[in-house]
């Protein structure tokens, strides 16, 4: 069967991002699919008024850290590649195609069987009022393409809790949501918000990057030159320029009385004083795994965690990022764990995790969704 992805696929620094892509795109043409990823660019959709513009604008302090940020960050991205591209070009298929607008998607359809919205936080509109998302939601919902063609999502993320929504919201998603053929969420906070939309039999599956064992993994840097990696125990600290409320210096205090050094690798224009690594995909997992502690505010990170056996913790997000939270707060039921936020002491990290049950609920979640049938 051909398959036509739309997910969240072009970083150049958000590793859970491309990894997602990756799992997911891996999982269905092992299982035979002839899957691949259709590059819509979902960022010229979003449409700001120009009344919108100007008042941004016009608050000269928020212009000038946004543009401060945006300066530095290009200048790390091309001082500092880390190859993204690449590995996009070596491991995932991609429509010949890219999509800059919902109107290309509409005029010069893919061709496919069935198209598969998710994984990732494809239903979060960032903020933006769903009268100027319009073309987004009508991407991510699938409303393009041949009438034949299957429409299903799979662990699609709204990225809220359903008390952040309004009735504006729903109206927007409700009459698309109902037309698709199979619906699933990744977060419980997804279930409930698809029941405000009136769908009751909304699934709750496990993010793609669940469905590959760790070796699946591994060998993706096994061929690359030797990573190095420190003689010292070393603290992986992995951080999204999401907004929070915790001292990263408090991570270099904890990890210095540990006699621990800290790798740190930042995201989504995070930026701060502390010197940065600049990891490839490769070495993100490398060094991820070969960790000694994880501390990170990154679903996928946390979740690399669990599959790696690592002791980790979790940096809560803060204000208009806080309902994102939800995402960690499925994840501890999941895997029967205690959640694993932290507090400035990081004391959590010291917390057991019976690593048994989580690997027998990893081999779980993997059965259970070959048994279910969805891609058939």
């Amino acid at each position: 069967m051909k398959i036509g992805i739309m997910t969240l696929w072009w970083s150049e620094d958000n590793y859970g991002q491309l990894l997602q892509c990756y799992a997911l795109q891996k999982y269905l043409r092992d299982m035979g699919h002839d899957a691949y990823l259709i590059r819509y660019d979902r960022r010229r959709d979003f449409k700001l008024s120009i009344g919108r513009k100007i008042l941004k604008a016009s608050n000269p302090v928020k212009l000038y850290k946004f543009l401060k940020r945006k300066v530095i960050d290009r200048k790390e991205r091309r001082d500092n590649p880390r190859n993204f591209e690449e590995f996009r070009n070596k491991h995932i298929k991609q429509s010949e195609k890219k999509y800059h607008s919902y109107r290309e998607l509409v005029k010069n359809p893919p061709v496919a069987d069935m198209y598969v919205v998710g994984s990732d936080q494809v239903w979060n509109t960032c903020g933006v009022p769903i009268n100027m998302a319009i073309n987004v939601i009508n991407a991510y919902l699938l409303n393009f393409g041949d009438a034949s063609t299957r429409r299903i999502s799979y662990a699609a993320s709204f990225g809220k809790r359903k008390e952040e929504l309004d009735s504006k919201f729903i109206s927007g998603f409700e009459p698309l949501l109902k037309k698709m053929d199979y619906v699933s969420v990744r977060e419980n906070s997804g279930l409930e918000i698809c029941k405000l939309c009136g769908i009751d039999n909304a699934k709750l599956v496990p993010d793609p990057t669940m469905l590959l064992a760790p070796d699946m993994y591994r060998v993706l840097y096994m061929d690359k030159e030797a990573i190095k990696k420190p003689a010292r125990p070393y603290c992986f600290l992995y951080l999204l320029g999401n907004e929070f409320n915790f001292s990263v210096h408090a991570v270099y205090s904890w990890a210095q009385s540990r006699g621990a050094e800290v790798i740190y690798v930042a995201g989504n224009m995070q930026q701060d004083r502390y010197k940065k690594t600049y990891a490839t995909i490769y070495e993100w997992i490398y060094l991820l795994e070969h960790a000694d502690y994880v501390i990170t505010n990154s679903y996928h990170c946390a979740l690399f965690s669990l599959l790696f056996e690592k002791k980790f913790g979790i940096i809560p997000l803060y204000g208009k990022s806080e309902g994102m939270n939800s995402r960690f707060d499925t994840m501890f039921q999941l895997f029967g764990i205690e959640n694993r936020f932290a507090d400035i002491d990081l004391s959590v990290l010291d917390n057991n995790i019976d690593w048994q049950s989580v690997c027998s609920t990893f081999q779980n979640l993997r059965n259970a969704c070959k048994l279910d049938g969805i891609f058939r």
